[in-house]
C-alpha cells in the first residue's frame, strides 16, 4: 500500500511542479508588462494569477446563450408574432448545442486558454490588471477593472461553426 501511495506521489509531482511554473513565468511576464506599460513602478507588492480554461469560456458563452433565449422568450411574450418566435426557437437551440458541445468536449475543458493576472505596485490601492494567452503573450492591460475580458483566450474548438449554424452574421452586420 505505501509503495502505491509513494508512486502516486511520485507521478503526481512532475504535474504540481509543472502547474507551479506556469504561474511563476505568467507572474513573471504579468510584472513585465505592467513595468514596461506604466512607468511609475517601483516595487511590485503581489502578482496573483488565475487560470481560465475551455471550460470557463464556454460557460461564459453558454451563459450568454441562455440570456438571449431569455430575452428572446420576453419578446415572445410581450409582443408575440413569428419574428420574436423564431427568435425565440433559434437562441434556444443554440444554448442547446453549446451543452451538447460542452458534453462532447469534456475531455479538453479543464486545458487552460488565458491566465487573468493581478498586479498591486506601490501601494495596495494600485492595481493593473493583466490577461495573457497560454504563451505568456499580452492580451490585455488595464488599470480599469470594467475593461477586463470576460472571455478571454481561444473558444473551445467547434464553437464559431456552431454560433454560424444559429447565426446569419450578414443579418447582424446589416443593422
Amino acid at each position: 500500500m505505501r509503495q502505491i501511495a509513494f508512486y502516486a506521489i511520485l507521478l503526481a509531482f512532475p504535474a504540481i511542479l509543472l502547474s507551479s511554473c506556469v504561474g511563476r513565468t505568467s507572474a513573471s511576464r504579468a510584472e513585465h508588462y505592467v513595468r514596461t506599460t506604466f512607468r511609475d513602478v517601483d516595487r511590485v507588492l503581489s502578482v496573483s494569477v488565475d487560470t481560465v480554461t475551455w471550460a470557463d469560456n464556454l460557460d461564459y458563452r453558454i451563459g450568454q446563450a441562455r440570456q438571449y433565449a431569455r430575452t428572446a422568450a420576453i419578446m415572445y411574450e410581450s409582443f408575440g408574432g413569428d419574428s420574436p418566435r423564431e427568435e425565440l426557437d433559434r437562441e434556444t437551440a443554440w444554448a442547446a448545442a453549446l451543452d451538447s458541445l460542452k458534453d462532447a468536449l469534456a475531455g479538453l475543458l479543464d486545458e487552460p486558454t488565458a491566465y487573468n493576472c493581478v498586479v498591486t505596485y506601490n501601494n495596495w490601492s494600485n492595481r493593473v490588471w493583466v490577461q495573457l494567452d497560454t504563451e505568456g503573450h499580452l492580451l490585455n492591460i488595464t488599470k480599469d477593472p470594467s475593461q477586463v475580458l470576460l472571455n478571454p483566450g481561444e473558444d473551445v474548438p467547434g464553437y464559431f461553426e456552431v454560433w454560424e449554424k444559429y447565426h446569419d452574421i450578414q443579418q447582424i452586420l446589416s443593422k
